[in-house]
């Protein structure tokens, strides 16, 4: 198969059949890319060659063309100073440069049109080359997303315990809950040891007055009798 054929070929086949895929496999759009960049580089080889013929043969066409106008000044220039001969002479080389531009034109309109149609269709893989690469660009970039959202995700459910309300805080709720009753608890007991130092420390003050009083009327008695 000819480079020209390639070319074609690929053209048509086109590579939004693989870009319009969910889901493309790496591999697939990295083997089409890479025909995509080789048929380019020999399209591109082959182009350069090919083109550089087509210019000669319209090079070659606009000298004979340009030849074919001298002639015809020369015959007109001969037949005005009475020289049948020369003007014979320039129109049989005009006549000669019209038959070698026909034999040329056919050639040149069939390789013009496959210029033009390489050209195109260069243009049109030089596109598809590039919408490829960046939806490859795009897949990757989603993967790395992905992939690290898998990570994060993972490492995230080693770490906590997860329920539909969200993360868990039971165990550590019924450790304060315990911790605050047995605060309150402590201070109930200081309270109630306080209460008993008071209640003993009045009952001494009683029997301290009542002693006391109990003195006095002794000695008031002794002072009496």
């Amino acid at each position: 198969m000819s480079i020209f054929e390639r070319i074609q070929r690929i053209a048509r086949a086109n590579v939004n059949w693989l870009l319009d895929k969910a889901e493309p496999a790496e591999q697939e759009l990295t083997s089409k890319i890479k025909e995509l960049e080789e048929t380019l580089l020999e399209g591109r080889e082959s182009a350069a060659t090919y083109g550089a013929t087509f210019r000669r043969l319209e090079t070659e066409m606009q000298h004979l063309q340009q030849q074919q106008a001298e002639f015809t000044a020369r015959a007109e220039a001969a037949l005005k100073a009475g020289d049948e001969t020369a003007a014979r002479k320039a129109v049989a080389e005009k006549v000669r440069m019209a038959e070698r531009i026909a034999q040329l034109k056919p050639g040149l309109d069939r390789g013009r049109q496959t210029y033009d149609m390489l050209r195109g269709n260069m243009i049109n893989l030089q596109e598809q080359l590039k919408a490829a690469k960046l939806k490859f660009e795009d897949l990757k970039a989603r993967k790395r997303t992905a992939e690290a959202q898998k990570a994060f995700d993972k490492h995230l459910s080693r770490a906590v315990s997860l329920n539909p309300d969200g993360v868990t805080f039971d165990r550590l709720e019924d450790q304060v809950l315990q911790s605050e009753a047995e605060v309150q608890i402590n201070q109930e007991l200081r309270g109630d040891a306080l209460n008993e130092i008071e209640l003993a420390q009045q009952a001494r003050d009683m029997q301290v007055e009542a002693e006391l009083a109990e003195i006095r009327e002794r000695l008031n008695q002794g002072k009496a009798g």
